[in-house]
């Protein structure tokens, strides 16, 4: 092989050399192309840890928040009387207005709260080093799930985990259909039921409510059970036959407190403070734009804690609801029937409001009523009451 072949060979090779160098720099870092986005190995590497990440975050969840957060991870929203805060929300994770910084925040103070817990609620600690159930890694899963751009497929593989561990073996169903005010239902099996047990009808999806029920008494031989219906902060819509019936939600516990005088708080937290005793209601006649701050945990209206609001019949009111405090809070007027959670509600918008964040809510009831105010999260703190008069 002469001298110009062997230098035209060594010039080829060091061009396939620097080609393949190329590609594989476009392979490991992605590339742009057409308007087209390729994705590098790394970036690739990166979203598959973070998915799998919110996946056992949603397996932890399942098995040790949804007595307190729900099902769905909605708290309160989900299911009145849930004394966990909602997790599942908007707000947590990046997308809209959501900013890279304030997912970033909203991180730190979950991963804060669930290794140390909250004192002066039920929230306990969960690290390790605080002897609790779960290591920093796990810790770290559950905040992905809340806080991730991959956060709302981790929420329906969490209700998946639920549907799962809530299943009867074997299997129940409605055997026909139900209407709203039925009170016996109809199991294609009715084995192993007792009197007072709950079972949950709905929930098998992220957007399906559902409904808890009370067993009043049991035909095992014709699958007929009698049952209180919409219990358990739930409401008692119809239920179609094939309708698929799990056990029904685990009990949230009822203590103790995290951080009640007389015990050593965990990461060195100080002691929670008993609850003043409330003062006597002032009533505060209200008109046009209003701004109703929120903060830990009280209503304040001009230097009044959880006042009446006297509103004239007719008159509308655009409330302002700032939240000036670290926990979520929201505002919630029972209306003329005087139930929460009805359809004669008002509810802030959004319906969570984060600290430093604010909802709205316009106000207009053409009669005189009276009946309750409250914040879903905090109801036996914030609380209040609403007069229209005529």
């Amino acid at each position: 092989m002469n001298t110009d072949k062997q230098v035209n060979m060594m010039i080829g090779l060091m061009f396939v050399g620097l080609f393949g160098t190329f590609l594989y720099f476009l392979f490991d870092n992605g590339f742009n192309a057409f308007g087209i986005d390729f994705e590098g190995r790394e970036a690739a590497a990166t979203v598959r840890q973070e998915k799998t990440n919110v996946e056992r975050g949603a397996v932890l969840y399942s098995l040790n928040c949804r007595s307190c957060h729900g099902i769905m991870g909605q708290g309160a929203l989900e299911r009145a009387g849930l004394p966990g805060l909602p997790l599942n929300v908007e707000s947590f994770r990046p997308g809209g207005d959501v900013s890279e910084a304030s997912v970033a925040m909203t991180a730190d103070r979950f991963n804060g709260t669930i290794t140390c817990g909250r004192v002066g609620t039920l929230m306990p600690q969960w690290s390790n080093e605080e002897d609790g159930a779960l290591n920093e890694f796990q810790i770290e899963q559950l905040v992905t799930l809340i806080t991730s751009e991959f956060a709302e497929e981790g929420w329906e593989h969490a209700v998946e985990e639920a549907n799962h561990a809530d299943e009867f073996a074997p299997r129940k169903h409605l055997a026909a259909a139900v209407g709203p005010d039925g009170t016996t239902i109809e199991l294609n099996d009715a084995s192993g039921l007792t009197l007072g047990d709950t079972l949950r009808i709905g929930g098998d999806t992220i957007d399906g409510a559902y409904e808890v029920l009370v067993i009043v008494s049991v035909n095992e031989s014709t699958g007929s059970v009698e049952v209180e219906r919409g219990t358990n902060g739930s409401s008692a819509p119809s239920h179609e036959a094939g309708a698929e019936v799990y056990r029904g939600p685990i009990v949230p516990p009822d203590g103790p407190v995290l951080g009640l005088p007389g015990t050593t708080p965990p990461c060195g937290q100080k002691n929670a403070q008993p609850i003043a005793p409330p003062g006597p209601a002032v009533t505060i006649a209200v008109t046009g734009d209003v701004e109703f701050t929120m903060g830990d945990n009280f209503f304040d209206l001009d230097g009044s804690l959880n006042p009446t609001l006297e509103i004239a019949a007719g008159d509308t009111v655009n409330f302002t609801v700032p939240n000036n405090g670290i926990a979520i809070h929201n505002l919630r007027f029972a209306g003329p029937d005087g139930e929460y959670n009805t359809d004669d509600d008002d509810v802030s918008d959004p319906a969570v409001i984060i600290g430093g964040a604010q909802g709205t809510m316009e106000f207009t009831l053409p009669e005189a009523a009276t009946f309750p105010y409250q914040c879903d999260f905090h109801p036996l703190e914030m609380l209040g009451e609403v007069t229209v008069t005529g």
